[in-house]
């Protein structure tokens, strides 16, 4: 696996938080980062359907451009992703600045998690 790249305050922050870093295949070629982050959700939810019933996964994408006239952007997406209802299901949030990221943080993945269980009535809730 190549080296880690790009993102790299917001890669040693994830980590310290209790993620789990690997390389992202599928990236945008263009984005100076090629690595995601990952770890179980630290809030109550719902197995995926398929998936062996696995907990939930938090997953933190980071994108960095440089433009040719000197610009430059980052952020980052969080995403859990999984099977409801017969359905597959991708919620994100997106175009996160990776700043206040490290701040809302628990706050979106508390949002993306309550999204997530309010997609299927759990039985005997």
């Amino acid at each position: 696996m190549s080296a880690f790249v790009g993102c790299n305050d917001l890669r040693e922050w994830l980590l310290a938080q209790g993620f789990k870093v690997a390389e992202d295949q599928l990236r945008d070629r263009l984005s100076e980062c090629n690595w995601y982050a990952y770890r179980r959700s630290a809030y109550p939810a719902r197995p995926c359907e398929l998936n062996d019933k696995k907990h939930m996964q938090l997953v933190v994408k980071p994108h960095q451009y440089h433009y040719p006239d000197g610009r430059a952007w980052s952020s980052a997406e969080v995403d859990v992703t999984g099977e409801a209802g017969g359905e597959w299901f991708k919620l994100s949030a997106y175009g996160v600045n990776p700043d206040r990221l490290k701040v809302e943080l628990p706050a979106i993945e508390k949002r993306l998690i309550d999204a997530w269980n309010a997609l299927v009535p759990v039985e005997g809730a």
